[in-house]
């Protein structure tokens, strides 16, 4: 029997395995595809923001300095609205950091947390194993499919970690809420004629948030946000029609649109599930919140849900805390379920007023944007809610197993 499972080996689930191995613990982690082929498949066109919050994770886990390597710091991030005055700027040095936070291809990532999992002594990684069952008494049973032949797994705490359309979640019969935003993000990285050293653009436009995130060099990752038809059409237009749009949103910040790489185009809902936990079971990453892209906070907001439940079961052995179980258990959804919360409203919150035609807003918008670049402390509570630095005596996230 294994001290944890986790279902779902994704870049979520492979942290959560890193994190929890610690202290001796036998983790198990059961993922359906192929992470081998998914790493080395070349999927350059998408890219994940890392708040300061996450950097201190990866510190912690002592990898961070591998990730550091192919990731691009962001210390100054520009916020507008087109077509409209106000602007907001946020800048590293005015909060003693050396990055608000940093970019880095998703691939790259989950090349370095897989090589660190393939060098652990306390983690067993079972790729192409689907998912076909659970239940849970007195421990976690969990039923996959490998190679054509079913296998099961059993565990003290099973942790579901399988994306926001979880089978797992369904098994155990929680159920989630869908909201549509009626909108789909283009995803794309593009060169520019004259990047701005570490600096990150959010632009909100009546169709959605457009952000230029830098990757290093010339190289930006465009994730914009549009309408549904507005989307499937820059996807299948030809790369100067793509550039020519992204232009006239954008503007020349960063001087000419030089050439763009493959285009993805994912439509966007907000996925919450009803509850976090039932029995040894707890909801980590997009199983438990899928939120839109507006304020890049979906795996930040999940390596925060991993280092809570790190937080709860720190220094005990799970073989002695059978007892204790569902009491971690309700801790983790009240410690998280607050903070899951208020991430929500602030995405929900900038879509709503940023996102939209009504013009009576347009000026609203425009001195909500100046007076947030004007009053330090507003500023300042903005810069640390998205650098997801408010959280008290947490040991991970100070960079501490």
């Amino acid at each position: 029997m294994r001290d944890i499972a986790i279902i779902g080996g994704g870049l979520v689930g492979l942290c959560a395995g890193l994190v929890l191995q610690h202290s001796g613990r036998r983790v198990s982690i059961v993922e359906a595809g192929n992470l081998e082929q998914s790493r080395s498949d070349g999927l350059n066109a998408r890219s994940i923001a890392l708040s300061a919050s996450s950097v201190q994770i990866f510190k912690a886990l002592g990898i961070w300095r591998q990730i550091e390597t192919q990731a691009a710091p962001i210390r100054h991030i520009h916020v507008s609205s087109r077509g409209r005055w106000g602007v907001t700027r946020l800048q590293a040095e005015d909060y003693q950091l050396d990055a608000l936070g940093y970019v880095i291809e998703s691939h790259a990532l989950g090349r370095y947390l897989l090589d660190a999992v393939d060098s652990s002594n306390n983690i067993k990684l079972e790729q192409t194993a689907e998912f076909e069952s659970i239940a849970q008494d007195a421990a976690v049973t969990i039923g996959y499919r490998k190679n054509k032949r079913r296998q099961k797994l059993q565990a003290k705490l099973a942790l579901i970690a399988d994306g926001a359309n979880s089978k797992a979640r369904a098994a155990l019969g929680i159920r989630h809420q869908n909201f549509d935003y009626g909108q789909a993000v283009v995803i794309s990285n593009v060169e520019v004629s004259q990047p701005k050293a570490d600096t990150a653009y959010e632009r909100f436009t009546p169709q959605g948030p457009l952000a230029m995130l830098p990757l290093g060099g010339k190289r930006y990752a465009c994730v914009w946000t549009l309408a549904p038809e507005q989307a499937s059409t820059a996807c299948a237009g030809d790369d100067a029609e793509f550039s020519a749009a992204l232009q006239d949103c954008f503007g020349f910040r960063l001087g000419l649109i030089e050439r763009v790489g493959k285009r993805f185009s994912i439509p966007i809902q907000r996925t919450r599930a009803d509850a976090l936990h039932c029995g040894r079971c707890l909801l980590i990453g997009n199983a438990a919140n899928a939120l839109h892209p507006v304020a890049g906070q979906s795996f930040n907001l999940s390596l925060r849900d991993i280092a809570c439940l790190h937080e709860l079961l720190c220094e005990n052995n799970l073989a002695e805390l059978d007892d204790e179980l569902s009491q971690i258990a309700h801790d983790y959804e009240r410690l998280r379920a607050g903070e899951q919360r208020r991430v929500i409203r602030y995405g929900d919150g900038l879509v709503t007023t940023f996102s939209n035609e009504l013009p009576v807003l347009d000026h609203l918008r425009a001195a909500g944007l100046s007076l947030l670049d004007l009053v330090p402390a507003l500023k300042t509570q903005a810069a640390f809610a998205g650098m997801g630095m408010t959280f008290g005596g947490n040991r991970l996230l100070r960079g501490r197993l």
